[in-house]
């Protein structure tokens, strides 16, 4: 066991770490969120989000992960969390599949996109800028597994309160009562041994916790650090995104057989940032990966919806509106600018509509074959 005291520009955390499977310091740095309603924020090193990270280094925390899941009973229902975790949770579940030799895994993400189709619940994340979140009900074909799972398996970067993570097991209990246990995958894992056990009466089955970094933190606020006032953000609730969406993670998959797609050519000698695009990052995550298995020098980060501010582990920033054409501010964090950036989207429409690729000097494309019709 370990303290730290990591100051940020909003105040200071202490963290007390109890496990590391993965050393603290290379798993995260501390920065300020444009937040209010929480200022503090755990920078992840190894996800891919707000870091570029060597994307063997990502695959190789999926497969950590993976190994605590791979033999639970089945069928098992993974779902990562938007926008966050979503190449996270995709990783872990393909990674589980693949250790175990199972086609019983399904996986499905959580998602802010508003589509033309069945949900099967929504829920809120109380401490966000953007708290709604969706599921959709599977395709029909693999909805027998949704309903039937005996494992829940709810992948998150980070766990701190639990409770956005309780909301939705217990929306999915309500679909499915014969779900006999439910697992909380995460990379750091702030739960106490007390709120481990109240989750566990609260959900009335048994809970288990994988993490490759345990702990408990604190923050302190500086009393003379003014406020930060959250971006205006005004979402046309009728609009859908059903033309818009191709990424078939929103809507069910079997997790375990990923087919890679015809993969463009990049131009050759320079180091490259290959760049998912909001929820949209695992197949571009893997093209990375296909990269840098192939020798290329090359980083995977992705576009965010949450803000940052400049300072602690946030070099510089980048502002321009999402790519779904909704009016709501996007944002870049850390790029390199000595690579060469590769914006990828998961539909061909939005590569003349964003103004991204041209912001950064970088190239636009599209490798997503699309799930529906559009």
């Amino acid at each position: 066991m370990r303290t730290l005291m990591l100051p940020i520009q909003a105040g200071r955390l202490t963290v007390i770490v109890r496990r590391e499977e993965w050393p603290l310091e290379r798993c995260l740095a501390c920065a300020t969120r444009q937040n209010p309603r929480r200022l503090y924020l755990f920078v992840s090193k190894v996800l891919g989000k707000h870091w570029p990270v060597r994307p063997t280094v990502m695959r190789e925390i999926h497969a950590r992960l993976a190994t605590q899941i791979a033999d639970l009973p089945g069928p098992l229902l993974v779902i990562g969390m938007a926008e966050t975790a979503t190449a996270l949770g995709r990783g872990v579940a393909e990674e589980a599949a693949l250790q175990a030799g199972r086609d019983d895994i399904l996986y499905l993400q959580t998602t802010r996109c508003r589509l033309s189709r069945p949900l099967a619940f929504g829920f809120d994340e109380c401490h966000s800028h953007a708290p709604e979140h969706a599921v959709y009900l599977p395709e029909r074909a693999l909805q027998p597994l949704f309903r039937a799972a005996r494992t829940l398996v709810l992948v998150d970067d980070e766990i701190s309160t639990g409770r956005t993570l309780m909301e939705l097991a217990r929306a999915y209990v309500e679909c499915n009562p014969g779900v006999e246990r439910i697992v909380l995958v995460c990379i750091t894992n702030w739960l106490s041994d007390a709120r481990r056990r109240e989750l566990a009466v609260l959900l009335r089955r048994p809970l288990r916790f994988p993490a490759l970094v345990e702990g408990e933190f604190h923050f302190e606020p500086d009393s003379a650090f003014p406020p930060p006032t959250l971006p205006q953000v005004v979402v046309d609730v009728a609009r859908h995104h059903d033309n818009l969406v191709a990424d078939p993670a929103r809507v069910g998959l079997i997790a375990g057989r990923w087919r890679s797609p015809g993969w463009p050519v990049c131009p050759r000698g320079q180091p490259l940032t290959i760049i998912g695009t909001g929820e949209y990052t695992y197949t571009p995550f893997r093209l990375a990966l296909a990269l840098e298995e192939e020798g290329w020098d090359v980083r995977f980060q992705s576009t965010t919806r949450s803000p940052i501010l400049v300072g602690d582990a946030i070099a510089s920033r980048r502002e321009f509106q999402d790519h779904y054409g909704d009016g709501i501010p996007n944002y870049l964090y850390n790029l390199d600018p000595d690579r060469l950036p590769v914006v990828v989207y998961e539909h061909p429409a939005m590569l003349a509509a964003h103004p991204l690729p041209s912001l950064i000097g970088g190239l636009a494309l599209t490798v997503e074959e699309p799930c529906r019709a559009s």
